[in-house]
Order: C-alpha cells, then sequence, then structure tokens
C-alpha cells in the first residue's frame, strides 16, 4: 500500500479528531491575541495623537498602510517557509515577536519609534494566519472547513472586543503607554501554549492524494494557480474590497465615537468592546450556512459572503449618518455582526481550491492584496479625506463623510463575491475538487 493511499481514508467520512479540536482551540487562541494587539492602535490612536503630536494621515499610516505593507510582504516568504516546514513552531515564533514589539509600542516616543514598534508588530503577524488556515484543513476535511475557519476567524470580534475594553480601562487607569505593555505579554504564553498542546499534522492527509508521479512544487507554483483560477482572482479582489471597508471602518470608529459623537474614552470601551463580540454569531453562522448549503449547492461558499456584505454596508451607513453616539452603537450591532459572515466561507473555499503542498503559500498571496490594498489604502483613505474635508467642515464631521464612502465600498465587495460564486463550481471540477 502506498503511503498517499494510506494516509487517505476519504475526506467524506474521515471524523474531527479531538486533537483537531484541540488544534482549533489553540489557534483560535492566537488569532485572538492578534486582533487584540492589533485593535489596541485603534482604540487609543485619539490618545497617541495628542500625545506624540500625530496628524489623521499619520495615523492612518501606522494603522493601516505602514502595517500592511510589511504585514503582507513577510508573509510571502514566511508562507513559503511554512509549506516547507514545522508550521505550529513557526506560528509560536511569530505569536511571540509581535507579543514582544506590542508590549515595546508602549515606549514609543515619536512617529519614527512609534512606526518601527508597529513594523515589528507586522512581521510577527505575517507568520500567523496563513500557515493557521494549512495547518486547520489537515485537520477538518473539505465538508467541515468552512464551519471550523469560520469559528477560527471569531478571534477577530473577540480580539476586537478584549482590545477596546482593556484598553480602554488600562489607559484610563494608567496610561495609553501601560496598555501595550499589559496587554503585549500574555502572547508569549500563548505561543509556549501553542508548542505544547498542538501537534503537526501530515500535510494534505484529509485531501485526494497527489498521484504518484506528480512533480515537486516549484516557486511559482503557488503564483500560478492564483493567476490561472477566475475563482481565486474574484476572491482575492473581493477579500481586498472587503478589507477597504472593514479595516477603514474598524480602525476609525473609536475615534469617530469620540471625536464626532462625543462619547468619552471609557464609555466608548465599555459599548463598543461588547459590539465587536456580535461579530462571533456572523463568523460562524456564515461557515455554518455555507457548509450546509454547499452540500448541494457549492456557490453558497461564495454568495453567502455577498448576501451578508451586501446587507451590512446600509446599516454601518446609517451607523455613522446618525448624530446620536447611543444611536450609533445600537445600530452597529447588525453590520458588525454581517461583516463577519463573509470570513469562513470564503476562507474555506480558497483553501479548497488550492493544493495542499501550496496552501499556506496561495493564502498568503490572497492576503499580500487583501491587506496591502485593504488594511494598507482602507485606514489611510479614511484619514486623508478626513484631512482634506476638515478645510471645509469641523473635525467631527470631516471624520464622519470620510467613514461613510468606506462603508460604500462594501458593495463592490458584494459584487465580486457574487460573481466568484457563478465560477467556483466549474473551477472545482476542473480541479477534481468538486
Amino acid at each position: 500500500m502506498s503511503e498517499s493511499t494510506a494516509r487517505q481514508p476519504g475526506p467524506c467520512v474521515q471524523p474531527v479528531t479531538a486533537a483537531g479540536w484541540m488544534a482549533l482551540g489553540v489557534l483560535l487562541l492566537v488569532y485572538t491575541i492578534n486582533f487584540m494587539d492589533r485593535q489596541l492602535f485603534a482604540v487609543l490612536q485619539e490618545q497617541i495623537r495628542a500625545d506624540l503630536g500625530l496628524e489623521d494621515w499619520q495615523l492612518g499610516l501606522l494603522g493601516g498602510t505602514m502595517f500592511a505593507v510589511f504585514y503582507a510582504t513577510m508573509g510571502l516568504p514566511i508562507a513559503w517557509l511554512a509549506d516547507r516546514t514545522h508550521r505550529v513552531r513557526l506560528i509560536s515564533a511569530a505569536c511571540a515577536v509581535w507579543s514582544v514589539f506590542t508590549a515595546l509600542s508602549g515606549a514609543a516616543t515619536s512617529f519614527l519609534t512609534m512606526a518601527l514598534a508597529r513594523i515589528g508588530v507586522a512581521t510577527g503577524e505575517a507568520g500567523g494566519v496563513a500557515p493557521s488556515y494549512s495547518v486547520l484543513s489537515d485537520y477538518f476535511p473539505k465538508t467541515r472547513r468552512g464551519f471550523a475557519l469560520g469559528i477560527f476567524t471569531i478571534g477577530a470580534p473577540i480580539g476586537l472586543m478584549a482590545g477596546t475594553i482593556l484598553g480602554a480601562l488600562i489607559a484610563d487607569a494608567l496610561s495609553w503607554r501601560w496598555a501595550f505593555v499589559i496587554l503585549g505579554l500574555p502572547g508569549i504564553l500563548v505561543a509556549l501554549a501553542l508548542l505544547i498542546f498542538v501537534h503537526e499534522p501530515l500535510r494534505g492527509r484529509l485531501d485526494a492524494p497527489a498521484p504518484a508521479d506528480a512533480p515537486k512544487p516549484r516557486p511559482f507554483d503557488a503564483a500560478r494557480a492564483v493567476l490561472t483560477t477566475p475563482t481565486l482572482l474574484l476572491l482575492t479582489a473581493a477579500a481586498a474590497a472587503t478589507s477597504f471597508g472593514g479595516y477603514g471602518l474598524y480602525q476609525w470608529i473609536p475615534s469617530f465615537l469620540q471625536r464626532s459623537q462625543g462619547l468619552p474614552l471609557e464609555t466608548v470601551g465599555s459599548l463598543l468592546g461588547p459590539i465587536f463580540l456580535v461579530g462571533v454569531l456572523g463568523a460562524v453562522g456564515g461557515g455554518w450556512i455555507a457548509d450546509r448549503i454547499g452540500r448541494t449547492h457549492v456557490s453558497a461558499y461564495a454568495h453567502v459572503p455577498a448576501i451578508s456584505l451586501a446587507l451590512a454596508s446600509p446599516f454601518f451607513l446609517a451607523a455613522i449618518l446618525v448624530r446620536d453616539g447611543q444611536l450609533s452603537l445600537l445600530l452597529l450591532v447588525i453590520p458588525v455582526s454581517l461583516s463577519y459572515a463573509w470570513l469562513g466561507p470564503g476562507l474555506a473555499a480558497v483553501q479548497t481550491l488550492s493544493s495542499p503542498q501550496l496552501r499556506s503559500q496561495t493564502a498568503a498571496i490572497i492576503a499580500f492584496f487583501n491587506n496591502l490594498i485593504g488594511f494598507g489604502l482602507g485606514p489611510l483613505f479614511v484619514g486623508a479625506l478626513s484631512d482634506i474635508l476638515k478645510a471645509h467642515m469641523s473635525e467631527g464631521e470631516a471624520l464622519r463623510m470620510a467613514m461613510a464612502a468606506a462603508a460604500a465600498s462594501l458593495l463592490i465587495a458584494a459584487a465580486l463575491f457574487a460573481i466568484a460564486g457563478m465560477t467556483l463550481k466549474r473551477d472545482l471540477n476542473r480541479l477534481g475538487q468538486a
């Protein structure tokens, strides 16, 4: 019996083991720490702006563009390494690196020193997400990946909630500097837990085995696969458009509530944080619904994201345009939940369309454009447009209008996901993964 035959009991009947659920739980914790550390800058940026004397465009650079350039660029070589080495150890090392640099952010005294700290955080976080997708795809069969990756992605809203609440509390009690120091340290312990509790799975064990004479992956095979697969191209563009609006909104919502709606930091921290938690419903629900419908209509892995984003955009606009801060918070509940529903289905489609030997690299290539365009330009767009509009209106109204423009961009993402749903089945059939 060949090795490929021995390791392939059939993806449709392969049960999820206790080790798989353990891996999902610990990687979820790592992902939560990732977003908690990232959200700290957003919730504290009004205090950082006043202390370091920064402009909105500089905050956009620090929170978006500068971070995204290093995050996206470093993700490519790290993903190449992940497809060839021990992924769990790599994720653990990455978690330790970004946690240390998060703590060092509290020592920043200028735009330059804060930029250096943010670059360190971005470089570490570049090694966390794409390898995690690959590990989870070797623990969960394709019929359960949407749900599993949906659960994994709840780390984003949980991390946003924790970073918002804890960052505001610590900053209010001590200072924004201590918030970075105190919340940066837990990631080191989580990195150690990952090494202890998660084992490296056999690569591609739940997918159709590759032919015995299949050539080994070459350096640009992942890029070639993305460029020659229409659905992957569409999903790349859709993810970038989603992140452009999403990151543009999420970085600036704490500032909007303080600057435009007049709420104090402690109120923003205590009320906005729990709202981010409703993103859990969208992240888990989107993956679960896509897995259920996808058994007979595989296009659901793209159409569920399309519908959720099309519904989220007008609710975001309503929350931004009303003049009452408490009403803004109430209106944010629905779009925050809907805006996470694309993650599980979209990521599952990408992983299933990818060769097991190229999954980290394929995810990193898509993340490169996702982060460079979305994370890199979304927050900067809002900050720069806000600065431009200040010449014609108050600071609060300028930021309001800039955020409204970002919210409207989610409709473009919805359209791209809808088109991807039309090509998904054809590409899966061509790749033998339907």
